[in-house]
């Protein structure tokens, strides 16, 4: 995880004092509720161990904690086995039908999700007792035969999912540290220069990792992208840079689609959710959500006196309402016709999100007493 705690601290101040002005979201007549609901289950490593970002799918979910161990846990919470290696990141693994996919200190790991052995390791940095932070990789995505990830020294590669072989390396012109993602046939990905406003975002070939076209991005605040798929056949790659907008930019091309003021800038960390029929929820690194349709109009927006750095926002679950880890530990949830609400984690700070098997909402927390994975109904208010 990467953070800047002076602008982010800088940013938080200033939602704040918009907050304190009105212009926050929250609770209006005719919108309904939004809560946690009833814990389904909870997990907990043991004490004082710190949970990381979870992923699931319906077979599962997978997390780390301590840097040093991955889980596998069933749909019902039941823990099916424990695997030990030192540097795994506590962001979200990748999940496949066979393998768990974590992202380390100094490369990639693939564990088997049935038996939790080590299929292949990827080193694709220095020593990991004493790692280069340039070396930490991403959460990975899957295009094809390939598993890609970001390295944060700026670096896009690709690794053979069968065997973790290295298939290419891109290099990219700053600090990469969000996941990238693919289509399957395109791999997108953005960068931030540690100075200067020169960030970009460009679009890699995802066999052979050639570059198809690059564009700019004003520097500063980058968030990694997401690919939105509209109605009429286009794919737009979607990022939110330092001019306090979301930016859409064709696929195919590059060529730059529609701009919109969100009123934040990105965060590396923070991803936009890609949604259907060519919208887009964006989240900002000052604490707004944003809901834009194809043409980068604006449909619905809500915001809270936090920042956001590490994590996208998630759902929908139940009734519409979608989950927002925020950098004061808590977990916002919202969504079009619901208020706006905040709720802390059991345990400690909110560290992930995710939406779990059969829709519950996951919450993961960290640096607290008694650290802890659960499980929620999720969702609105009956």
């Amino acid at each position: 995880m990467t953070r800047r705690p002076n602008s982010v601290i800088l940013a938080a101040i200033i939602v704040t004092l918009a907050c304190l002005g009105g212009g926050c979201g929250g609770a209006a007549h005719g919108e309904r509720a939004t809560g946690l609901g009833a814990v389904r289950w909870r997990w907990r490593p043991p004490p004082p161990a710190s949970v990381g970002m979870p992923a699931a799918d319906s077979d599962g979910v997978v997390v780390t904690f301590s840097h040093v161990f991955v889980v596998s846990l069933a749909p019902d919470g039941t823990e099916r086995w424990r695997a030990r290696r030192l540097g795994v990141r506590e962001e979200s693994p990748l999940l496949t039908p066979e393998l768990a996919i974590v992202p380390a200190d100094d490369g990639v790991v693939a564990f088997e999700r049935a038996t939790g052995r080590v299929r292949w390791d990827a080193r694709l940095g220095g020593n990991v007792e004493a790692p280069d932070p340039d070396d930490a990789a991403s959460t990975p995505v899957l295009a094809g035969g390939s598993v890609v990830t970001c390295l944060s020294g700026g670096a896009l590669v690709a690794l053979d999912v069968g065997s973790g072989g290295v298939q290419w390396r891109a290099p990219l012109a700053g600090r990469a540290d969000g996941p990238p993602v693919t289509n399957g046939r395109t791999v997108v990905a953005t960068w931030d220069p540690e100075h200067g406003e020169d960030a970009g975002i460009a679009a890699f070939d995802a066999a052979g990792g050639a570059r198809r076209w690059i564009a700019s991005l004003r520097g500063g605040a980058v968030s990694a992208p997401a690919l939105v798929d509209t109605d009429d056949g286009h794919t737009l790659a979607v990022a939110v840079d330092h001019d306090l907008a979301a930016k859409a930019f064709d696929i195919d091309d590059g060529r730059r689609v529609w701009a919109t003021a969100v009123g934040g800038a990105g965060s590396p960390e923070v991803p936009p959710l890609a949604l259907g029929h060519g919208r887009t929820l964006v989240a900002d690194r000052v604490g707004g959500l944003t809901l834009l349709d194809a043409r980068g109009h604006r449909r619905w927006s809500t915001r809270v006196p936090a920042a956001a750095v590490q994590g996208g926002p998630v759902g929908p679950m139940a009734g519409g309402v979608y989950a927002l880890p925020l950098y004061d530990g808590k977990v916002l949830l919202a969504g079009p016709g619901h208020a706006t609400a905040v709720f802390e984690a059991p345990g400690g700070l909110v560290s992930g999100v995710a939406v779990g098997p059969g829709g519950t909402l996951l919450v993961s927390s960290a640096q607290g007493r008694d650290n802890q994975l659960l499980a929620f109904s999720g969702g609105a208010d009956p």
